[in-house]
């Protein structure tokens, strides 16, 4: 790849960062103008087939699944159409799966029951601007939008995770050794409410494994029972909101919130300008060893000595 292709693809990568992942215009406009890195294949749930060549829109594949069968790593995969209902894994580096069209997060990715939609296991993957309806999960505790155990680098930028009756949980993974650097950005959780089980974020480690050098940012948590549950290490965890208040599995308006965020067996994290609805106390928000909680916004003011009386600002990790 030469300096021009990899001055380009950087512009794209800036143009998602910054929260342009729902701007197709402005995704279109920074792929046309990649000529020398990787290949770009075309996915139409509802125009492409089976033996298309998935070069151009009229000759997209209809699934994702063929489109990584056929890419290479460091492609590109832009999908268009109704639904996708498929369960796929990416073992290609660096792959970009983009979902496009007329209106932000367009492009629908479900799977069958206690399925998983998007499996990654290769590092660098960019995933952005999909509405992914994690499956129904009857048994199987691993079923979810997208699962991140083996991906150091993952990009999950811009997404919509709509839960449905059933579903479990939106981003998932377990490691037993170190998985880092991952960037979750500027996504929507929304309605992940199945009782217990609902969950926006669950990564944890076992055997001594752990995420560290995550940046989890700008990111919505609205009627999910839990946020975020990750035993994280290093990690930044800024300008999220995160709602008390929601819609109940059984279609209720009320407090839903179990867990804000829980970082239990993590270390050294910074969680700073959130907002953090409900009890700003270890009821709620659980603080990892040696974290940093200056600067978050909590409605508890009743917590004094954690939470400014007058500001609502948090100047200390929550409290029993």
């Amino acid at each position: 790849m030469g300096l021009r292709g990899e001055r380009l693809l950087n512009n794209l990568k800036n143009a998602l960062d910054e929260g342009a992942a729902g701007s197709v215009s402005a995704v279109r406009g920074a792929l046309s103008q990649i000529e020398d890195y990787g290949d770009i294949w075309y996915v139409d749930s509802v125009g492409g087939t089976t033996y298309g060549l998935g070069k151009s829109w009229s000759t997209a594949f209809s699934t994702i699944t063929l489109a990584v069968a056929a890419a290479s790593a460091g492609d590109i995969i832009l999908c268009r159409g109704s639904t996708f209902s498929e369960a796929v894994t990416v073992s290609l580096a660096g792959l970009q799966i983009i979902g496009v069209g007329n209106t932000p997060n367009e492009a629908i990715w479900t799977a069958d029951a206690d399925a998983v939609c998007l499996t990654i296991a290769a590092d660098s993957v960019l995933v952005t601007n999909f509405r992914i309806r994690p499956p129904a999960y009857s048994a199987d505790r691993t079923t979810c939008g997208i699962n991140i155990s083996a991906a150091p680098y993952v990009r999950i930028i811009g997404n919509r995770f709509q839960g449905k009756a059933g579903s479990q949980i939106a981003i998932y993974g377990t490691t037993a050794s170190s998985v880092g650097h991952g960037h979750i950005l500027n996504n929507e959780f929304a309605f992940m409410n199945t009782a217990t089980y609902g969950t926006g974020i669950d990564c944890v480690g076992t055997g001594g494994g752990f995420w560290q050098n995550f940046i989890i940012r700008g990111n919505y948590f609205n009627s999910c029972v839990v946020g975020i549950d990750m035993d994280l290490r290093y990690s930044l965890i800024e300008g999220n909101y995160i709602y008390d208040y929601g819609l109940s599995a059984a279609s209720a308006l009320e407090s839903i919130l179990d867990r804000g965020i829980d970082l239990t067996g993590g270390y050294g994290n910074i969680v700073t300008k959130n907002y953090l609805a409900g009890d700003y106390s270890t009821a709620t928000y659980i603080a990892a060893t040696g974290d940093s909680w200056i600067g978050n916004t909590s409605d508890d003011i009743a917590e004094t000595t954690e939470v400014g009386a007058e500001t609502g600002i948090t100047f200390r990790v929550p409290q029993a």
